[in-house]
């Protein structure tokens, strides 16, 4: 016949552990327990702060959500933006820059003939001359090209023997006076007629004209 069993988990009457002798007051395992060292494992604690961590974001994204959607008053809300309405920043597009071009002018010669230089150009000479004889004849040439023409001209004018040629003169006047005081004859030049005989006058010594002659004027 086999014992009655215990109940689950202990020992039937008379059965069990051998008792041993009573633990005194004071002792380990005698009493209430002590306290218990804190559990210091680094991971329980970082799961534990990430935990109420995303609560605190999670509470406070459902009370924005909330009090947005229960904004009724009819007054005007600020404009809502988010990561996708932020403004494009603009785009820098570099300048372009084009190398400038130089054309040189272009040199065209004056086809027009240059001008020449005004020549000078001498005036014509024209000689003239008078001849006078001892007795008062005379004789008178004008405009030849050469003072030895007009003087023999003179002298081929004067009617008398003995003439002989008192004054020549180009471009201008001659004139003849006589001094009656020296009984001399005396020729005289001049640009003009008045000229040429108070020239005469003053060659003789005083006395008075008796003939004059001019040449063209150049």
């Amino acid at each position: 016949m086999q014992p009655p069993q215990p109940p689950h988990g202990g020992y039937p009457p008379g059965y069990g552990p051998p008792a041993g002798p009573p633990t005194p007051p004071g002792s380990p395992g005698w009493g209430p327990p002590g306290p218990q060292p804190p559990n210091n494992n680094p991971a329980i604690v970082v799961i534990v702060v990430f935990v109420a961590f995303v609560f605190l974001i999670g509470g406070g994204a459902v009370l924005w959500l909330l009090v947005d959607s229960d904004d009724s008053s009819g007054r005007p809300t600020a404009a809502k933006s988010t990561l996708l309405d932020l403004p494009t920043p603009p785009t820098y597009t570099p300048p372009t820059y084009s190398t400038p071009t130089y054309d040189p002018p272009t040199y065209t010669p004056n086809p027009a003939p240059s001008t020449p230089d005004s020549t000078y150009s001498p005036p014509r000479l024209y000689y003239g001359a008078i001849a006078v004889a001892p007795n008062g004849a005379i004789g008178k040439s004008w405009d030849y090209s050469s003072a030895a023409a007009a003087r023999q001209r003179a002298l081929n004018e004067c009617p008398a023997s003995g003439c002989k040629v008192l004054t020549t003169f180009v471009n201008g006047c001659g004139a003849v006076a006589y001094n009656p005081n020296t009984n001399k004859y005396w020729g005289g030049s001049g640009k003009t007629r008045s000229a040429a005989q108070k020239d005469a006058i003053a060659n003789a010594g005083g006395g008075r004209w008796i003939t004059w002659v001019c040449t063209t004027r150049y």
